[in-house]
């Protein structure tokens, strides 16, 4: 097969990995828990995770870590240079042959997902959001723990159950998102919603809110008024930071346009409304945008970033040969 390449992309849902021929040829996989060093129980128990799914690619492609010519490792919770530090720790004491890795946040590994060159914004709106950027000379900026907007499913449904909450007590105006989700998470009333998501004992887990978006999203298209505002606000706030990183990398001083790639479960569904007010509001804040949707998953830009930082052009050959390889879709549903 001659030289592999491994890519890795680790959230809070699922840590996926890729081993993959200098040709895009996936010939290995392998998936686990949650590889967020800040979502799981403790660090250590993120990076058994993603060691265990790249112990499950490389014994799919039969080789050992001394076979890999190259990695990238795309990790949720790589947000300060001491959690960088960390990893590149972690990763030398259990891979000390392999030479060639780069280590970034997650929201990197969808740049390369629709821009090929792996210059310019990634935007993911999947359970949270993220957005990355890699600039023309190499810098790259991410948006880690700056924003001050809940976004992606959880912030729809955030914003939704306020909404709910508000119309229950007079504040504010009513909506079928009541309904909705009384509907959705099998509740009598609002009392007893709230009761839920917010009692000192046995209250919902965090995970149950984000299962929501689709109420919210769904609403948006019937006309509900409340949830068409939070859907526009949404892609409003999902531009303006795009525009925040385009500026950070230096790709709003060029006169090229500005690939920006739209990635996550939320942006990428059917006739997303969230995707439509992002891509309305895109140009405001990245004059000359110009939106791609991804054609391949993060995972899959985390193994084309392995190849692209090893030296090896990215054609539309080699990200055909990685869609056409990858493994089934439930290995990567969520």
């Amino acid at each position: 097969m001659g030289e592999l390449y491994l890519g890795v992309d680790a959230g809070n849902s699922k840590t996926a990995a890729l081993v993959c021929t200098a040709a895009g040829e996936i010939v290995g996989f392998g998936r686990s828990g949650c590889g967020d060093i800040y979502g799981a129980p403790a660090p250590v128990d993120a990076v058994a995770e993603v060691a265990a799914a790249v112990g499950d690619a490389l014994a799919g492609a039969g080789v050992g870590m001394a076979g890999i010519a190259g990695a990238a490792f795309r990790l949720a919770g790589v947000d300060w240079p001491e959690d960088r530090a960390f990893w590149d720790a972690a990763l030398r004491e259990r891979y000390p042959t392999l030479c060639r890795r780069s280590i970034l946040n997650d929201g990197y590994a969808a740049i390369r997902c629709g821009e090929p060159s792996g210059v310019g914004v990634a935007v993911i709106a999947g359970t949270a959001a993220a957005v990355a950027a890699r600039g023309p000379g190499g810098e790259v900026w991410d948006l880690g723990w700056w924003p001050q907007h809940s976004m992606g499913a959880a912030g729809l449904a955030e914003e939704a159950l306020k909404a709910v909450y508000l119309a229950d007590l007079g504040l504010g105006p009513e909506t079928s998102l009541t309904a909705g989700l009384l509907e959705f998470f099998g509740k009598p009333g609002v009392f007893e919603l709230n009761h839920w998501f917010t009692r000192r004992e046995g209250a919902a887990p965090w995970q149950e809110k984000p299962r929501a978006a689709r109420v919210v999203t769904t609403a948006a298209e019937a006309g509900d008024q409340v949830a068409e505002g939070i859907v526009r606000e949404q892609g409003r706030r999902l531009a303006m930071y795009a525009g925040v990183a385009t500026r950070k990398v230096g790709l709003a001083d060029r006169p090229e346009k500005v690939s920006v790639v739209l990635s996550g479960s939320v942006l990428m569904a059917v006739d997303s409304p969230v995707a439509d007010a992002l891509l309305a509001e895109l140009d405001d804040h990245v004059p000359g945008a110009v939106p791609h949707r991804a054609v391949v998953p993060p995972v899959a830009g985390a193994a084309l970033d392995a190849l692209g930082e090893s030296g090896i052009p990215i054609t539309p050959a080699v990200t055909d040969r990685i869609a056409a390889t990858l493994p089934p879709k439930e290995f990567l549903a969520t």
